[in-house]
């Protein structure tokens, strides 16, 4: 896939398809550009989503930004990632995850592997969470 950023634009909150890994790299960035990724460990996906309930929202119908304020009440780590022209971007399976485009225009081209473990992780933990 290929996603354009433009300044202040974001991905609300959300774990990748199935378990799958994602790799995300940025192929064009205007001058001062860059993204800031906020991601959280494969373990913590469970947590992530009870603290989305308790906000009043829903992780897996990705529709909520979770704010700085939010983060601090977090218990769960958090990780930031600010991801500039060139950088790669790995996010681990079930690892929930948020973009914040910043500065002018950014171009980044995504894609999506399934290893052994995202494939147990998806068929013990996503696909009850798709069926039901």
């Amino acid at each position: 896939m290929c996603y354009l950023g433009v300044g202040e634009t974001f991905t609300p909150c959300h774990k990748d398809l199935s378990g799958s890994s994602g790799q995300n790299l940025m192929t064009y960035a205007d001058e001062g550009a860059s993204s800031t990724w906020i991601l959280t460990k494969t373990s913590a996906a469970r947590e992530v989503s009870e603290f989305f309930q308790s906000l009043g929202h829903e992780l897996d119908h990705e529709t909520h930004v979770l704010t700085m304020d939010e983060l601090k009440k977090a218990t769960f780590d958090v990780y930031y990632v600010e991801q500039r022209l060139g950088d790669l971007v790995l996010v681990p399976p079930r690892s929930c995850h948020q973009v914040v485009n910043l500065g002018g225009l950014t171009i980044k081209t995504s894609w999506s592997r399934m290893t052994p473990l995202g494939l147990a992780l998806a068929l013990y933990y996503e696909l009850p969470l798709y069926q039901r």
